[in-house]
């Protein structure tokens, strides 16, 4: 019997050594899996650093959400990290690469130039930076030249409230973000000349208490009848102060036509999942180039999306001015950053 007992019990301590499987680490510290399952063989695998989190309803939600839908793709493997932490960009990066990720895809020029000192080191990665024109060194960048769609924006925000003045709030003073805000009042001038317009800025991406704040002092203190943002997370205060007063407040990055209690009447969209679905294609063609890589008007990857809910209360003759400088600008013969 006892000889019996110990046969059975090696038959089992094999048999569950047998059934036993390992969990693969995670690529860095910081990294969360977007996408648990197995990778196929030969499978394209991509990845996603970010410096903002997934639910900010902005920037870093529209990358996360084009890395989500590019995992639906048959042949594609994907995982994304949360990278807040400058020291830690390049290190990030290079935990990726060093898995042998196909393609890293960093999500904002802030990652720029950590990537182009990383990049030369894994000749079978391929990099690409978003929000960027700054290429080279191995990495290629996807510039989003989203302040075409701000100014017609800013045409529509001047043709609803004529009389203005609009209030332009940024998250942080960088280069793209006030191309956005200076291409909105742009298009405002052009609709009616001499339109006034007041910028502020939050200082970071995320405050939205601050971004309230900051609305609050633009409506009370300079008297603002429209808003213009770009703020991710932060969006949400202004649109808050937007909705208490009732004016109307543009959406930016994502399509935002659904925020503050419908006082929202366009977006200006970055189109990331065809982007995103672009750069898969070089890499898997063997196309792929150190180069920047423009979206705009022209390409379709920057739209104007106005809030069907509004258009009834557009001025006549708005949609064909607002039609005809699209044309325009998708032409080359509009530079939306060149003040009327």
């Amino acid at each position: 019997m006892r000889i019996h007992l110990c046969v059975v019990a090696a038959f089992l301590i094999m048999m569950l050594a047998g059934c036993r499987s390992e969990t693969p680490s995670s690529p860095t510290a910081t990294a969360t899996t977007a996408n648990d399952r197995a990778p196929a063989a030969a499978a394209l695998r991509v990845a996603l650093l970010h410096s903002g989190r997934e639910n900010d309803r902005g920037w870093n939600q529209l990358a996360y959400e084009s890395l989500m839908e590019l995992g639906k793709t048959p042949g594609v493997s994907v995982k994304h990290a949360f990278s807040p932490d400058p020291s830690r960009i390049k290190s990030d990066i290079r935990a990726f690469a060093q898995q042998d990720y196909a393609l890293v895809i960093c999500h904002g020029s802030e990652f720029v130039k950590a990537a182009r000192q990383v990049a030369p080191d894994f000749p079978n990665t391929r990099f690409v930076v978003t929000g960027s024109a700054e290429a080279g060194d191995g990495v290629a960048t996807l510039d989003f030249r989203l302040w075409e769609a701000t100014y017609l924006c800013g045409m529509l925000g001047a043709a609803l409230a004529p009389d203005g003045p609009a209030g332009l709030i940024g998250a942080v003073d960088a280069h793209t973000v006030r191309n956005t805000l200076d291409a909105f009042a742009n298009g405002a001038r052009a609709m009616k000349p001499g339109y006034v317009t007041y910028a502020q800025y939050v200082g970071n991406w995320e405050d939205v208490a601050k971004a309230n704040l900051t609305a609050r002092a633009l409506i009370d203190g300079q008297r603002v009848r429209v808003l213009f943002q770009n703020c991710d997370a932060a969006a949400f205060g202004v649109f808050q102060g937007a909705s208490e007063s009732k004016i109307p407040a543009f959406g930016c990055n994502g399509n935002q036509n659904r925020e503050a209690g419908g006082f929202v009447p366009a977006s200006a969209v970055i189109d990331m999942a065809e982007a995103f679905r672009q750069a898969v294609a070089m890499v898997r063609e063997n196309r792929f180039e150190a180069r920047p890589i423009v979206h705009d008007l022209r390409s379709g990857g920057i739209k104007f999306v106005p809030n069907a809910d509004w258009e009834a209360k557009w001025p006549a003759g708005t949609r064909e001015r607002i039609q005809q400088a699209e044309a325009d600008i998708a032409a080359g013969k509009l530079d939306v950053l060149a003040r009327p």
